[in-house]
């Protein structure tokens, strides 16, 4: 009996179908453009997302026949706060809007005026922000009057391609938690952040824990995409959660940091601290996709998008090298970094700073440099850099009373060990890799498998299919360096704020 999870991204959507035993039967991946219309607009065409998803669908029923198996059910992991109004029809009225679009920025205003920044985290825990489809809802009726009035559902994508493969529509509690809409300390959409949008409830989806089935794809699609039976949709999460969870992450305390464009600290509790503290460094509460546990998140914007401009800047010659030989740049670059520890400090703002500075107006910068600084000490820097932020959202933290354990590593930065040693290093965690390298696609599949009972709860195939492959330990030198290093990042990134910290220092 085979399972499918597909993981819907902002740029790519990726797809995993395994066996019950855990063994992968076939993936695929497709990608799409966001369009940027002017005006700090962003947005996706859910159509284009719709027919990228049915055909990883059709090649992953494919692959599954070839290995003598059929697809009892599939989950998605998906993109938070990407959502699309629908008709009574299921019709999409209006273009995804991302959630790099900033055209709802006002109606943040007004929310912190008329709520308060607190009371809205203590009620949703998530601080305000124009990505979230409550607020995006609200700019629809202020702004495009005729969408708003025949909207009949606000859909983020895993309830959007759900309802187009023939299910009811249903937001897994994660989902749900994205959407500036819901309580999720009741598990319920709230009333008073309804009322205070004078928003109809009825324009959100049920709620719904991750692993619940919702309903069969439709025949006529189960024909055309090649299935012999209907696979049973099942409620999956959120990308992070959902990746967290398909990398191990059980329990309270559990962490683990996804390295891709953006770095994430995930960390899994069992309640939520919706301080004043907290909101200013910018963690977000939500429901996990496990039981009745939460999780926060620190996220890092200057994480492998970094490493990208440095490769696309200043590696020429590692790209060539990687193309005659068919390896990495990436790789032939960090294999670079000098072994000891550097004494550059380098600020990896380049799209400004998310947790916990929470400052859009920072920019990056390195310091430190002398006639004696090599190009492996440079490289070094920034990868110092982006795991000081990592460090920096580890203490605050585990300082705001949050248990850390062990940090597992996930994404494009867990496949190199230079790197992974010097999270260890700066963390003082143990840090590992697991056996899953599309953690998103395999977390949903497991969510789907536990969705039509093929195991007996949600936890049942992480703990069954689930190894660790390495584990790296901090070095003691390496990490009393980086104790006592850690003053002078963050006095250099406050000597630099005022530099950055104004709109025309960005002309």
């Amino acid at each position: 009996m085979a399972l499918i999870g597909i993981d819907v991204g902002t740029s790519a959507t990726k797809g995993l179908v395994i066996s019950d035993d855990g063994a992968e039967l076939g993936a695929a991946r497709g990608s799409y453009s966001v369009a940027y219309p002017g005006d700090g607009r962003a947005e996706l065409d859910s159509r284009t997302v719709w027919e990228t998803v049915r055909t990883i669908l059709g090649t992953l029923a494919s692959a599954a026949r070839d290995h003598g198996d059929e697809v009892r059910a599939l989950a998605f992991s998906v993109s938070g706060n990407e959502a699309t109004p629908v008709d009574a029809a299921s019709n999409a009225l209006y273009p995804t809007i991302m959630g790099t679009d900033s055209r709802s920025a006002g109606v943040v205003d007004w929310w912190e005026q008329k709520v308060g920044r607190l009371p809205i985290y203590e009620i949703t825990g998530i601080p305000a922000h124009p990505m979230h489809p409550l607020v995006r809802l609200m700019w629809l009726r202020d702004h495009e009057p005729e969408v708003f009035r025949q909207t009949d559902k606000m859909l983020c994508w895993q309830e959007l391609m759900g309802l187009w493969l023939g299910a009811p529509p249903a937001a897994d509690l994660s989902i749900a938690s994205c959407t500036m809409a819901f309580d999720i300390r009741d598990r319920t959409w709230s009333e008073r952040m309804l009322s205070a949008a004078g928003i109809d409830s009825e324009l959100f989806p049920r709620a719904v824990p991750s692993g619940t089935a919702l309903g069969e794809m439709s025949p006529a699609l189960t024909r055309e995409l090649g299935f012999g039976r209907p696979p049973v949709i099942v409620a999956g999460g959120f990308d992070q959660p959902t990746a967290a969870f398909g990398a191990g992450q059980i329990a309270a305390g559990d962490a683990g940091v996804g390295t891709g464009s953006w770095e994430a600290l995930l960390v899994v509790t069992d309640g939520a601290t919706l301080t004043e503290p907290m909101l200013t460094a910018g963690y977000s509460f939500s429901c996990y996709v496990v039981d009745d546990l939460y999780y926060t998140a620190g996220n890092n914007p200057g994480g492998g998008s970094v490493l990208q401009w440095f490769r696309d800047t200043f590696g020429e010659s590692e790209i060539r090298a990687a193309q005659a030989s068919g390896g990495s740049a990436f790789d032939l670059i960090v294999g670079q970094a000098t072994p000891s520890p550097s004494n550059l400090l380098v600020l990896p703002h380049f799209e400004g700073s998310y947790n916990p500075w929470m400052d859009p107006w920072s920019r990056g910068a390195v310091a430190g440099l002398t006639l004696g600084t090599t190009k492996g000490d440079v490289i070094k820097g920034f990868l110092e850099g982006i795991s000081y932020e990592l460090r920096e959202n580890v203490q605050r933290m585990e300082a705001a009373g949050l248990p850390l354990g062990e940090l597992v590593a996930t994404g494009g930065g867990a496949r190199s060990d230079t790197w992974l040693q010097l999270k260890a290093d700066m963390t003082g965690k143990v840090v590992k890799t697991v056996n899953i390298e599309e953690t998103g696609c395999f977390g949903a599949a497991c969510l789907a498998g536990a969705g039509v009972g093929v195991f007996s709860e949600v936890t049942e195939p992480i703990r069954q299919l689930l190894r660790t492959e390495q584990v790296f330990e901090p070095r003691p030198d390496h990490q009393r360096f980086y104790e006592d290093s850690a003053p002078r990042y963050r006095a250099f990134y406050e000597a630099l704020r005022p530099l950055n910290d104004r709109p025309g220092a960005q002309a």
